[in-house]
């Protein structure tokens, strides 16, 4: 991941453009939150969907110390990643380290996007899925850390977007994200799952805009 924050900078270094208006969906919101935390000058406003800030609250390997932590102050943050880990990432690691990445992404698609979500995939959308599953995504060295005090400083200001059907997990998340961040909007997606802006483009689109049209001055 950090080498897509340098990549990141490095675009936007070769198009000389000032203040960005930067917008993120899950891992790429991730990245987006890094960026703007490392330069905040070069982000005008950030648009956040579902970023996957589990190192907010967890390392990428939670201890059992960790988990009982985070169980005695925030139980349904706590159990909605226990279970993201046990019926996702963990049984998607196991198929990954077998070569098995078709199981890989049938396990993990179903956690991150709910069953009902997944089964609603088109054949063409799984095969683009397929083709960007990257084996050491699942066996890499996961995500870097994030704490509360590099969001407390930033100052940009922050759209907040989550799917309404999407799992738990993610919205745990968010409320965090809501708790940290000095500037935010918080949008819920009616009808969506975690890939929102496909599930519900004309509220996800309108909701974006409005933000931006809103913020193009600052």
């Amino acid at each position: 991941m950090m080498e897509h924050i340098d990549d990141l900078e490095a675009l936007l270094d070769s198009l000389a453009f000032g203040p960005v208006h930067l917008v993120g969906h899950s891992y790429g919101a991730f990245v987006a939150v890094l960026l703007a935390s490392r330069q905040p000058r070069r982000v005008r406003t950030l648009v956040l969907a579902e970023p996957p800030v589990i190192t907010l609250f967890v390392s990428n390997k939670p201890k059992p110390s960790e988990l009982l932590r985070l169980l005695l102050h925030r139980p349904r943050t706590a159990a909605a990643i226990v279970r993201f880990g046990s019926t996702g990432v963990g049984p998607a690691t196991a198929a990954s380290r077998r070569g098995d990445m078709d199981r890989a992404m049938r396990i993990f698609g179903t956690a991150v996007l709910g069953a009902e979500f997944y089964r609603r995939l088109s054949s063409s959308r799984l095969d683009q899925v397929r083709a960007n599953s990257i084996k050491a995504e699942f066996l890499g060295s996961g995500y870097p850390p994030l704490g509360d005090e590099d969001l407390r400083r930033m100052q940009v200001p922050t759209l907040l977007v989550s799917g309404q059907r999407s799992p738990n997990l993610f919205h745990r998340l968010l409320d965090r994200l809501e708790e940290l961040l000095p500037h935010t909007e918080r949008v819920e997606i009616p009808g969506g799952s975690h890939i929102m802006h496909e599930d519900n483009a004309v509220a996800y689109n309108a909701a974006v805009r409005t933000f931006l049209a809103a913020h193009e001055a600052v």
